[in-house]
């Protein structure tokens, strides 16, 4: 079977530029690791009238990460996804990192990034981080969805309008990260059976609940494999908790 990256110029070069960032950030990790998954899963073709589907997963865990997903689609030459998540430890106090970058015929028409709270709020340090940054004035930003409640008054959520706005994203993307791991070298673990860490795997849990209401993603699959291969591949892959 083909691979996603047999031909790295098929990906949109923002999109690799942003997949190869993250991976880097994944390497620099403490003790990180391949989390074993079906071989099935990590490599996905489909065919349909045409159309060839092409998801590579990618899974990781990490001191202060359950779990770390990264993961690209292709759906023929109209449609090119890059999908992230960092799910932390619930023993540590440490936000969701998400980040999704959404191609249709080689121009990027959604882009999100956010480090969401597993609690009321995110950590007083890392929102007098967050308003430290000088967040960029896209032209286009985009609506949250009412299941996105789950997200940080931080969450950007945009339509880049040209190639600055698209880089101005990547750096927000790298951003992000950064600061997420800055949290990570200070947060000290809680017992695995303390009320903080059962409160956060409960935000967690909400976090996959709400994400699990994205119909577009659920369409894309259903077409794709049926409904019953799309309901298991978003509970068991994408947003497992």
């Amino acid at each position: 079977m083909k691979s996603v990256f047999s031909t790295q110029s098929k990906l949109n070069p923002l999109l690799l530029e942003a997949f190869e960032l993250i991976k880097n950030r994944i390497n620099s990790l403490t003790d990180v690791e391949p989390l074993n998954i079906d071989p099935k899963s990590s490599k996905i073709y489909s065919n349909l009238n045409k159309e060839e589907l092409f998801i590579t997963n990618e899974f990781y865990q990490a001191k202060g990460f359950r779990k770390i997903h990264l993961e690209v689609a292709m759906l023929g030459k109209s449609l090119q996804i890059l999908h992230c998540v960092f799910f932390p430890d619930p023993c540590y106090e440490l936000p969701i990192y998400g980040a999704d970058l959404v191609v249709n015929s080689n121009n990027i028409s959604a882009a999100i990034v956010d480090l969401s709270p597993v609690g009321k709020h995110l950590p007083d340090s890392l929102i007098a981080q967050l308003r430290s940054i000088k967040f960029p004035k896209f032209n286009e930003p985009g609506k949250i969805p009412q299941w996105g409640c789950i997200f940080s008054p931080y969450v950007c959520f945009i339509r880049p309008v040209d190639f600055l706005e698209e880089k101005l994203f990547l750096k927000l993307i790298d951003q992000y990260l950064s600061l997420l791991l800055s949290l990570l070298a200070r947060v000290e673990p809680d017992d695995i059976n303390s009320l903080d860490t059962m409160d956060r795997l409960s935000y967690q849990k909400r976090y996959c609940s709400n994400q699990k209401l994205n119909d577009k993603t659920r369409g894309i699959l259903t077409k794709f494999f049926g409904s019953s291969w799309a309901d298991k591949y978003i509970n068991k892959i994408l947003f497992e908790c």
